[in-house]
């Protein structure tokens, strides 16, 4: 294998030089950079990653260890684990010790000998004896061991909660003789758990009995159950494959009864039995790297702490034949509602018809609605820029004291503006797609060392993510072929402006940089302000960076960016989907995320409600139960929609597809759109949009000047809004 030495004579540099580069460290050149990776390339020289971490002085390396590696839970567990570190350039290492001491005592020593970041370990031991380098990090996972030292972190699920739940339901259901099985009362999961089934069940008169024994004996835990002399009315098992013995084993004896099974499993994704409490071990994975890289804002804390669920879905104790028809624009939301409707008719005996048109063709129906008049729609979704001028005309009040809605509005996620729902202080509309404005970026340009280093020597600072348009225009500039002609993409980024109120989205949040009211002191609409010239003017250099092409749509430029051709791309969040959903996705992968430019998003997406001419309220409240319920919100989010339940946010499965909907409810809660601080009663967020829209297309296409165009824009709302 060639070495550092041979790399050196090979690019003409020193050693340092060489070393530097490899380690992405040192105060190098682009131009020494490109030699030095282009001698190491015609070398075939591969960097050992360990061997640089020693160099360095640290060792990033974390260490899984766990009884069985075929649980699902521990799998889930390291695939959690793995979406964190695996892109930080940590080597993970996973060990299996099948549940036997004397194995995890070895696998142990020789994980700490390597003096690893963090050592996560599910044990079998009650005791350690092991000597913990210092500098790292120890997780206990569900069970706590003695002797490790005192800054070591418990993490685990709340087993006395889910003890607890379970019983009781296990009682309502009227169980009376029930089996429990665990792995061993010594293990804290285990024990906490047990201890809070004993106590419900001798609380309620019931008679249990406790099946102990190790993993590996499973299946004589399942069979000892089937085959006791008093029939269970009832098995509570604490794994997944627990659950599957049960079923195994009854198939030997098919003759005896399975007992109801109620089950603590790993959070598995789409339908489950309402039997099963779920603990996401993916999401103790993220939570355990978290930690380890400090992330969160709790890192201090001693504990790691979740707690599982059963599902929670809407109950239709009658089901009544009815259809109600919903009117909503064709988008990836009403595509996935579309194909789960089907399991809401199941369920409710409700046929729900989904309208679906193109948005200028929804905008002209719903102008066209009356308040009063009949329309043949029971439910209709809007754009949340419509709301103050439609939602009241067009919409029912909702009763936010009814049951129903009081359970609708506990799944939203917390924070999400009232601008989707309220109307003067009244509820008339549930946020359905809400979405706000995001800043998506190849992470594989703005992380390669060449190119930071020729971003830096030409502009004399960090090749960053941009915080203000000042900055993202500089770095658009560097990504566009035509003003770099090294640039690795054609254009520095996106812009959509082919309808006027898709142009002022991309205004307007320039505009909202400067922390600018719209409104004058008088509650004016004024546009012909120094800062509006700003916003244009800034809009316009970013036009320079960006395809001469017309898109009329963000699905349009978000695909631009899935193909590779931009390094930058501002759009809604419910288009980000687009970005990865491509089989030949260039930046699937690739992609950081951060709020957009100047903090100040624009939010966007619908709302639905109830018109007023329908007699169908409770069926469509129903109907916003069922939408709105964990496993059909992970479902249309899954797909490809959004659905703003707050479980969203911590969802593993989704996040692992979408990792920006983790950040979702931060986003949410700092856009904008409709004007809160208004006091102007005839201000149209909806005209003022297409006002300044065609204002800047008019700019653009070379209509007019900024100063004219926005002379021309004032008139029209002081005729308007004034």
């Amino acid at each position: 294998m060639p070495t550092i030495k041979d790399i050196a004579k090979r690019a003409g540099v020193s050693h340092g030089t060489v070393s530097n580069v490899l380690n992405r460290r040192g105060n190098v050149s682009a131009e020494k950079i490109k030699l030095v990776e282009q001698a190491a390339k015609e070398l075939g020289y591969q960097i050992n990653s360990q061997a640089s971490q020693l160099r360095s002085g640290t060792s990033r390396h974390v260490c899984v260890i766990v009884p069985r590696i075929d649980m699902t839970k521990y799998s889930e567990l390291y695939a959690g684990i793995e979406q964190e570190l695996g892109q930080q350039e940590i080597t993970l290492e996973l060990l299996c010790t099948n549940g036997l001491e004397y194995v995890e005592q070895r696998l142990l020593s020789k994980a700490l000998s390597r003096n690893p970041t963090a050592v996560i370990l599910v044990s079998s031991l009650l005791k350690n004896k092991e000597s913990v380098p210092e500098g790292t990090r120890m997780i206990m996972l569900d069970r706590y061991v003695k002797g490790f030292p005192k800054q070591s972190v418990f993490a685990s699920f709340d087993y006395a909660k889910a003890g607890k739940e379970i019983a009781e339901k296990c009682v309502r259901d009227g169980n009376k003789n029930i089996a429990v099985l665990c792995e061993d009362v010594s293990f804290t999961g285990d024990k906490r758990f047990v201890e809070a089934v004993s106590e419900v069940f001798e609380s309620e008169g019931c008679y249990f009995e406790v099946f102990a024994a190790p993993d590996a004996m499973k299946f004589n835990r399942a069979f000892d159950v089937l085959y006791a002399a008093d029939s269970f009315d009832a098995v509570i098992a604490m794994s997944n494959e627990d659950v599957d013995s049960l079923h195994m084993a009854n198939r030997y004896n098919p003759d005896v009864k399975l007992p109801v099974i109620y089950a603590v499993v790993n959070k598995e994704f789409g339908l489950v039995d309402e039997n099963c409490y779920e603990m996401n071990y993916k999401l103790m994975g993220h939570r355990i790297a978290e930690n380890i890289l400090e992330k969160r804002e709790d890192k201090k804390e001693e504990n790691i702490m979740e707690a599982g669920s059963f599902r929670s879905r809407p109950r239709y104790l009658v089901k009544k034949e009815e259809t109600l028809r919903l009117l909503s624009v064709k988008n990836a939301t009403s595509k996935a509602i579309r194909r789960l409707l089907p399991l809401f008719k199941k369920q409710s005996g409700i046929e729900v018809k989904i309208i679906e048109v193109p948005y200028d063709e929804l905008r002209r129906m719903v102008s066209k609605m009356q308040a009063g008049q009949e329309t043949v729609f029971d439910l209709v979704r809007i754009d949340m820029a419509w709301m103050e001028k439609d939602g009241e005309r067009i919409y029912q009040k909702l009763d936010s004291d009814s049951l129903p809605m009081r359970n609708v509005v506990q799944k939203l996620i917390p924070g999400i503006s009232k601008e989707y729902s309220m109307i003067h202080g009244a509820q008339y509309a549930i946020p359905l797609d809400a979405c706000v404005q995001m800043l998506f970026c190849r992470k594989d340009l703005f992380e390669n060392e060449l190119i930071k280093r020729e971003f830096y020597e030409k502009y004399k600072r960090k090749l960053e993510v941009p915080k203000t348009f000042a900055e993202y225009n500089q770095a658009a500039s560097f990504f566009t072929q035509k003003y770099n002609r090294r640039s690795p993409t054609v254009y520095g980024h996106t812009l959509t402006y082919g309808r006027s109120f898709v142009a002022a989205c991309e205004v307007m949040l320039r505009y909202y940089e400067k922390n600018k009211s719209v409104f004058d002191s008088r509650g004016k609409v004024c546009v012909c302000s120094e800062e509006m010239k700003a916003a244009f003017r800034t809009c316009l250099e970013s036009c320079k960076y960006a395809t001469n092409d017309t898109h009329l749509w963000w699905r349009e430029t978000a695909n631009m960016f899935s193909d590779g051709m931009t390094a930058m791309n501002i759009t809604f969040s419910n288009y980000a989907s687009d970005m990865v959903h491509s089989v030949n996705a260039k930046a699937a992968g690739k992609i950081i995320f951060s709020e957009v430019p100047g903090g100040q998003p624009l939010l966007g997406g619908g709302s639905i409600g109830i018109t007023k001419s329908s007699s169908k309220t409770a069926e469509c409240c129903q109907f916003f139960e069922w939408l709105y319920a964990d496993e059909t919100a992970e479902m249309v989010t899954y797909l490809g929609g959004f659905i703003p339940n707050r479980n969203m946010v911590k969802n593993a499965e989704v996040i692992e597809l979408y990792p920006w909907i983790e950040d979702i409810g931060k986003m949410l809660e700092k856009g904008k759109r409709r004007n809160r601080e208004t006091v102007n009663a005839k201000f149209d967020e909806f005209a003022f949009e297409d006002i300044i829209g065609s204002a800047f297309m008019n700019v653009i296409f070379e209509a007019a000047e900024v100063e004219a165009a926005l002379k021309d824009a004032q008139k029209l709302c002081d005729d308007m809004f004034n």
